[in-house]
């Protein structure tokens, strides 16, 4: 399974591309090292992705996504690119998307032309027809990026655009006072909660529901995105992986009284190995819920419980499609700034 290798000279490097076993410690030590390394350069003062979040990630097989990592290795043995492949498996079988990383120094010499080749390759071979990109740049860091020209190089064109936003905590006394008071007044027959992951069993079902509007209710950078298979299976999967990174997640629930069903949600993820750090992941509203202030409702109740249980996390990041323009003032108003851009891009497989 591990045997996918492509012999390769480009410039003046000549390098081995090979998908790697996680479970191989010094291959996946040193795909780490170049995720973390160019990590570092957009965000030296940042935890960013650890070997133990990253390795959770790729472990797992028959799961709803498959992930898979490249390595390009050169003729004295060192990794100078990566890339991190990410196959669905049970949803989207007409896409896959690929993350391309190369150290600093060996850049413009051909690596990341010849890692991108052998990704489109294994990835072509499992018939699919769309490939997914995503390359983010900090704010003060955009006049010298290089990623789009590469992009465009290489046959992409981009499909959306959105922005990173961090939020240093905790917010105003005064801005979380007018922010509750206007909840208050717009979200009556609706109550909201907060609870460490997992669900509670008996929310399985809105839990599912939640994703699976997740994925067609969000703006997405694949145009063709497909409504998601979510399930008890899947649930348990992702749960797995959270535990097994090292991670907990603060989820935030607003209830419709008289359904009594979950039509909205909010969940942070709380890294343990850098505990100053949240991520913000999914926030939905149910599209027949929305204009009761529900968002800012599930926001605010996360922030309030981080407060009182986690006060060590001091920063929180997240990230909006430029088109989800109610997400944007949500988060505006809590005081979120923009700090770097981020553009999906596509490109066609297959001829």
């Amino acid at each position: 399974m591990w045997c996918s290798t492509a012999l390769i000279a480009w410039h003046r490097v000549s390098m081995e591309v090979r998908r790697i076993d996680p479970d191989d410690e010094a291959a996946f030590d040193a795909w780490y090292a170049v995720v973390r390394s160019t990590d570092l350069e957009h965000w030296p003062d940042l935890g960013g992705w650890t070997r133990r979040e990253a390795h959770a990630l790729v472990s797992p097989k028959d799961a709803a996504i498959e992930y898979f990592c490249l390595s390009a290795i050169d003729a004295a043995g060192q990794t100078v690119g990566i890339a991190l492949c990410e196959v669905p498996r049970r949803d989207n079988r007409h896409s896959a998307s690929v993350d391309v990383r190369v150290l600093s120094e060996q850049r413009r010499q051909g690596v990341g032309t010849a890692i991108l080749a052998e990704a489109e390759r294994l990835i072509s071979a499992e018939k699919r027809s769309v490939l997914n990109a995503f390359f983010e740049v900090p704010t003060d860091m955009l006049e010298a990026d290089v990623a789009g020209s590469f992009a465009r190089r290489m046959g992409f064109v981009r499909s959306q655009t959105g922005n990173r936003r961090h939020l240093s905590l905790p917010i105003d006394d005064g801005r979380r006072v007018r922010l509750a008071n206007e909840v208050a007044g717009a979200s009556a027959g609706y109550r909201t909660f907060t609870f460490m992951a997992p669900w509670p069993e008996e929310y399985l079902a809105d839990q599912c529901e939640l994703n699976r509007r997740m994925s067609t209710d969000a703006p997405s950078g694949d145009k063709r995105h497909e409504e998601e298979v979510w399930d008890e299976a899947r649930v348990e999967e992702m749960d797995e992986v959270l535990v097994a990174s090292g991670m907990r997640k603060l989820v935030a629930v607003a209830q419709h009284l008289e359904s009594n069903r979950l039509v909205a949600f909010s969940e942070v993820a709380l890294p343990r190995d850098h505990p100053h750090e949240g991520w913000q992941w999914p926030t939905l509203v149910l599209r027949e819920h929305r204009g009761h202030r529900l968002g800012l409702a599930v926001k605010l109740a996360n922030l309030d419980a981080l407060e009182s249980t986690v006060p060590e996390v001091n920063l929180i990041s997240t990230g909006n499609a430029q088109e989800n323009a109610p997400m944007i003032a949500v988060n505006e108003m809590l005081g979120f700034e923009v700090v770097a851009t981020g553009t999906f891009w596509q490109k066609p497989l297959g001829g």
